[in-house]
């Protein structure tokens, strides 16, 4: 199997992996909160089972860095490996040291950067759908600033997850637009 299918067929199957990995992290912890804490919470160095949280983030990442270099590579996308880097990071850099919160807003702010840009690349070859992924990455933003600024949550789980249903659907549209031989 070449590559491109590689990386096309993992981001396929993030969305799953995604799941399983978050409901086998919140079974190990549950005080956990949706409402109340953000995700980290769960991989903080006061909780005993802090690895569980760490552990599947770090190797998330590594297989969605597999997905944006395959999307790179194809033209799909600029930002989002280096976005995965530091996704990466949130896991190996528990909430209490300095450059967690940075990698956290960093890795955010790429990759739903990658998705406008890459939405507008799409959207002026001709694929008019990809003007709704910008709107969509665009608004995924602002509706995490929103949720984060008004705290209608305590915690930021809740905004956290709008983001990552975002990115995970694109992950899935990049997949199938690389297993259809788009390439730009």
């Amino acid at each position: 199997m070449d590559f491109t299918k590689l990386s096309a067929y993992i981001g396929l199957s993030l969305p799953l992996i995604f799941m399983v990995g978050l409901l086998v992290v919140v079974s190990q912890n549950p005080w956990f909160s949706f409402r109340e804490n953000a995700l980290s919470d769960m991989g903080s160095i006061k909780n005993p089972v802090s690895y569980y949280f760490n552990g599947f983030l770090m190797a998330f990442a590594v297989v969605g860095f597999i997905a944006a270099v395959g999307a790179f590579r194809n033209g799909l996308s600029y930002l989002m490996p280096l976005a995965m880097v530091f996704l990466f990071l949130v896991g190996v850099f528990p909430e209490e040291y300095a450059p967690h919160a940075p990698s956290a807003v960093l890795f955010y702010v790429l990759a739903l950067a990658d998705i406008a840009i890459i939405g507008i690349k799409l959207g002026r070859s001709g694929v008019s759908v990809g003007y709704i992924w910008s709107i969509l990455a665009v608004l995924t933003f602002g509706v995490m600033l929103y949720l984060i600024k008004a705290r209608i949550f305590r915690g930021l789980a809740v905004p956290e997850l709008i983001g990552a249903a975002t990115i995970l659907a694109w992950f899935v549209y990049v997949g199938l637009l690389q297993l259809r031989g788009l390439e730009l």
